[in-house]
């Protein structure tokens, strides 16, 4: 798919609101990280970066989103949001979507010459956390890992913070500065962005646990 002349980029899943107006040359021609809850912040981001960028909504040709995991709150009102605008103006109804773990571990592969396995994660409720694990050099898929899973993890581990959390991360987590804006030069991954036909947020399941078997780190 190749990508419009300008995208909307909404993420709306972590401690600030971002938005962003990015071109076919994957340059930002407008962008904003918006402090404060998602609902006072959410739309003077998007007016913020629209007219830094000089354009409209109805200029948009396509929505890049975060599906998730992150803010339920956020994620919803950006959600909400993009189903409207895309319905107001049908010429921008081309929708990718992506992951938040999924691009922290893409952000840290590329920053990180040489780095081989790394565990991400991000709390999900108690005793459970939604995790990226990266294994040889690649992403695996986000899952949820449980308590004793963490603990048996022997391997560098990093800690995506939540907007509101029921948990604290373990001992040595390294955390993360997310940063949406790193979307600019990972848009061509071909492990980062998903079509969409409609909006779709992640869901890490009720009844999901462990998918992998914890090993000590050689």
């Amino acid at each position: 798919m190749s990508p419009p002349d300008l995208s909307l980029v909404i993420d709306g899943s972590g401690g600030n609101v971002f938005a962003g107006v990015l071109d076919s040359r994957d340059q930002w021609r407008g962008r904003v990280r918006h402090e404060g809850a998602p609902l006072e912040s959410l739309f003077p981001a998007i007016e913020s970066s629209l007219a830094t960028a000089g354009i409209d909504l109805s200029q948009i040709g396509g929505y890049l989103y975060c599906e998730g995991p992150g803010s339920v709150l956020g994620l919803r009102l950006c959600a909400m949001a993009i189903e409207t605008w895309s319905r107001l103006y049908p010429q921008s109804a081309q929708l990718q979507k992506y992951n938040s773990l999924q691009l922290c571990a893409l952000v840290l592969l590329e920053d990180t010459p040489g780095l081989t396995d790394a565990l991400i994660i991000a709390d999900w409720k108690k005793g459970a956390w939604n995790a990226v694990r990266i294994r040889g050099g690649t992403a695996g898929p986000t899952e949820v890992v449980v308590d004793d899973a963490l603990a048996a993890w022997r391997g560098a581990l990093h800690h995506l913070p939540q907007r509101k959390g029921w948990q604290s991360p373990p001992a040595g987590a390294q955390r993360i500065d997310y940063d949406p804006a790193r979307i600019a030069g990972l848009r061509h991954h071909p492990a980062l962005l998903q079509a969409t036909d409609g909006v779709q947020l992640y869901n890490s399941g009720i009844n999901t646990f462990q998918k992998w078997t914890p090993a000590r780190h050689r």
